[in-house]
């Protein structure tokens, strides 16, 4: 399947934003798939972009950002308003994201369940090891120093 103009585009930004935020993933590892959800503004401009991972007992989200020029407005609570699965989970140290999420109806948790945490293991070491790889130590260093600082909230339908 190719990829149209927009797309491109949306995934261009993407890479940006991550590159920016050593909270996400990798910028080589971002993607736009079906569990994906952007918002644009009125020119079509990406401005807000979330996904979900599935986690085998629910979903996770996994990356979550707002274009710096558009905080503040809103767009938290409506990617968050976007998503449709039932158990959805996220860990984030942002305390505006952690606001947004406790609107939404999350709520604070220690343990997302065996299952969860079995498949959150398997893919932060693929991730650790995706980073060691290409050098990426910049984003596993700020990721461990914060790893404290994460907080786990839990969403059930």
């Amino acid at each position: 399947m190719v990829a149209d103009a927009n797309e491109l585009d949306d995934l261009h930004w993407l890479k940006s934003m991550a590159s920016n935020e050593l909270d996400l993933r990798p910028p080589s590892l971002v993607n736009i798939g079906r569990n994906s959800i952007i918002i644009h503004d009125d020119s079509g401009k990406p401005i807000a972009y979330t996904t979900l991972t599935n986690r085998w007992n629910g979903s996770e989200i996994n990356s979550f950002l707002v274009d710096p020029e558009h905080r503040g407005k809103g767009l938290s609570h409506k990617l968050l308003s976007k998503i449709n699965q039932s158990r959805v989970f996220c860990y984030t140290r942002n305390p505006r994201l952690q606001s947004a999420l406790e609107k939404a109806g999350y709520s604070r948790k220690l343990f997302p369940g065996i299952i969860a945490t079995f498949n959150l293991v398997l893919t932060r070491t693929g991730l650790l090891i995706w980073m060691l790889a290409t050098f990426d130590f910049k984003r596993i260093f700020h990721q461990i120093i914060n790893l404290p600082k994460y907080k786990l909230y839990m969403k059930k339908d």
